[in-house]
């Protein structure tokens, strides 16, 4: 039987926890078996104490005739008949007494001063009697403050519990949106780590392409420099005329005119060349169209040689290039050829040269020419294009203002326009093109040209 109460007792009084909150911590408050039952059972006492204090009230009746509600235990009830019976006896034998002679008074006030010492005894056996219930009821108020004061205990512990349901559901919610973007940021990761590997495929491409072009630059730097001994003399004399007499002690000369004009040619070929254009192809186009010729004849005894025309077409083609740069000072944002798009960050082909300078910069012609195009031209923004001959023609995008006009014709460094950024661009500067029957080529070859041919005039 024990065992089955102990049993029922578990069940009835199972281990719980409260969780409380104070100054955003969280505290665990635990409820032992043993707790609750000690808690159900005061409860039980104090219902028990207030049902008895309930069912033993009594009115009294006091020997001045007046009610006066108290409330006092079982036994006050005995005692208060005892005390009626007496003021009754001692009533009958006043009456008695004053009716009798006065010798037999003395008798009867002994029997009336018995009477009184049995009252008073009665009276203080009512008088403990009632401190007694005084007694009681205080402790049955301690009692009931006693649980209102855990009442009101449990009700908060009630709200606490209520309250931090609340928080462990917002917390549970918080940690599911947390997990969901854990999971797209681990997605988001796996794509980035994809671009990269992506990325680093086409910068090791890009490295391998940036050391061909400069294993072409150093090759182009040796043609340079072969140049600039060739090109002293070439600037220093026209073609056709005998070179300067040999000093003292040296031995006379014996070139041919035929041979300074190849070796004039020559240099004036590689010179065209650097620039990535076919020298036959603008040779074969520029006598597919005979000049304009006339006047007398006058007989020579002996023919200019073929190497001397050659020069001579070749100085004019020179003339023609585009060799002086756009801007007066500038820096090469991005080079001519693959690069990375600077708005989808994608590998993309880059037909010109972005040259950086402070806005509204002047943007200069780099040959003379016709202007063929202003306007607006898509991605271009404002933009230029001028007609330099031989199937050679410049373009420069991007400018804040025009200053020519289609069909102009604009000599060497003339104003086109200012640097600006217009049409798809992410800041002020010159997108500058140069194309050679119709095709792009590297318009850094054209600088580079350009600057070796002042450095050798300024030696001159």
């Amino acid at each position: 039987m024990l065992s089955g109460i102990v049993k029922w007792g578990k069940r009835l009084f199972p281990e719980r926890q409260l969780l409380v909150t104070s100054r955003g911590r969280v505290r665990h408050v635990k409820l032992s078996r043993g707790l609750q039952a000690t808690l159900a059972a005061a409860g039980v006492a104090v219902i028990a104490l207030l049902g008895y204090g309930m069912a033993s009230g009594v009115v009294i009746i006091d020997r001045s005739g007046l009610y006066r509600n108290v409330t006092v235990a079982p036994a006050g009830g005995a005692l208060l008949a005892r005390i009626e019976e007496l003021e009754r006896k001692l009533a009958a034998t006043g009456a008695e007494h004053a009716a009798k002679p006065a010798e037999a008074a003395a008798p009867s006030s002994a029997a009336l001063e018995a009477a009184r010492t049995e009252l008073k005894a009665v009276e203080e056996a009512r008088d403990r009697a009632l401190a007694e219930r005084k007694e009681l009821q205080r402790q049955l108020d301690a009692a009931q403050q006693a649980a209102d004061t855990k009442g009101q205990n449990l009700t908060q512990l009630s709200r606490a519990l209520d309250a931090n349901r609340g928080e462990l559901r917002q917390a549970d919610s918080q940690r599911g949106a947390l997990q969901g973007r854990v999971s797209q940021l681990e997605t988001e990761l796996e794509a980035a780590n994809a671009r990269s590997n992506q990325f680093k495929t086409t910068l090791d491409g890009v490295e391998h392409k940036l050391q061909q072009m400069a294993a072409e630059r150093d090759r182009m730097l040796a043609e340079r420099d072969q140049l600039q001994a060739r090109l002293t003399e070439l600037q220093g004399r026209p073609s056709g005329v005998a070179s300067a007499p040999p000093a003292l002690g040296d031995a006379p000369r014996t070139d041919h005119p035929s041979d300074q004009h190849s070796e004039n040619s020559g240099d004036l070929e590689q010179l065209i060349a650097s620039t990535g254009i076919d020298v036959e192809d603008l040779l074969s186009r520029l006598g597919a169209v005979p000049p304009g010729q006339g006047g007398p004849y006058v007989a020579l005894e002996e023919a200019a040689p073929p190497d001397a025309q050659r020069a001579e077409e070749l100085q004019k083609i020179v003339a023609t290039l585009p060799l002086a740069a756009p801007l007066d000072g500038f820096e090469i944002e991005s080079p001519f050829g693959g690069r990375a798009d600077p708005f989808t960050r994608r590998q993309a082909f880059h037909p010109g040269l972005d040259l950086v300078a402070p806005y509204r910069s002047p943007v200069y012609s780099t040959a003379p020419g016709t202007v063929t195009f202003t306007g607006t031209k898509s991605a271009y923004g404002k933009f230029v294009e001028i007609d330099h001959g031989h199937g050679i023609v410049t373009r420069y995008g991007h400018l804040h203002r025009i200053t020519v006009t289609r069909g102009q014709k604009v000599p060497a460094h003339f104003e086109v326009g200012e640097l600006g950024s217009t049409g798809r661009s992410t800041g002020p500067h010159l997108h500058y093109e140069v194309a050679v029957n119709g095709q792009v080529q590297d318009p850094e070859k054209f600088l580079q040209a350009g600057k070796n041919v002042v450095q050798t005039s300024g030696r001159n």
